[in-house]
């Protein structure tokens, strides 16, 4: 590759690297063009871009900002997949096709502006997916405020059956005396 091809792979991979949030870096030795194009269809359903590069060149690309921390989980032949929205769901389908095609498998990634390693970014595979997690936190903060309404509802309740037992009690109570007076 000439250093005018080198500086535009550069320039071209900065780029993206400015406009995507989320990168997933994956060891792929082994893999054959079929399942690497398998897994780039899937990945792309989801938004993501999946690319084979020049560990220098991506090195170089990457320049000195917090994600270049991702160039020390750079060994052997590397894909970068570059993730626009939702990364726990673009991970999650990389790992089931991990689980098919033993070849594939996590170096690092940066996620929600994090560094990860392998290890962390099987983790991340392994979160339910983020509506999942919106709705376990809203049902989770909604629970205080619905013990507390329906607390609040309680006591005038428990005031207005206490009330009706009184009336019902002396009517009761009446109802016997009216009967001996007539």
């Amino acid at each position: 590759m000439r250093k005018a091809q080198k500086g535009q792979v550069i320039a071209e991979l900065e780029e993206v690297l400015a406009a995507q949030p989320h990168i997933i870096v994956t060891g792929y030795r082994g893999l054959t063009v079929k399942d690497m194009t398998q897994l780039r269809r899937a990945l792309g359903k989801l938004g993501a871009k999946m690319k084979v590069v020049k560990k220098t060149l991506f090195k170089r690309a990457l320049g000195d900002d917090a994600r270049a921390g991702l160039a020390d989980h750079m060994e052997g032949p590397v894909a970068v997949t570059f993730v626009s929205d939702d990364a726990v769901s673009v991970l999650k389908e990389m790992s089931a096709f991990a689980k098919t095609h033993n070849l594939l498998e996590f170096r690092g990634g940066w996620v929600e502006s994090q560094l990860f390693n392998a290890a962390q970014m099987v983790e991340l595979a392994a979160l339910p997916p983020r509506i999942e997690l919106i709705g376990r936190l809203a049902g989770v903060l909604s629970a205080p405020l619905s013990q507390l309404v329906g607390t609040l509802q309680a006591v005038p309740r428990d005031l207005m059956l206490t009330l009706q037992a009184i009336v019902k009690q002396r009517e009761e109570a009446a109802a016997p005396a009216a009967e001996a007076s007539a």
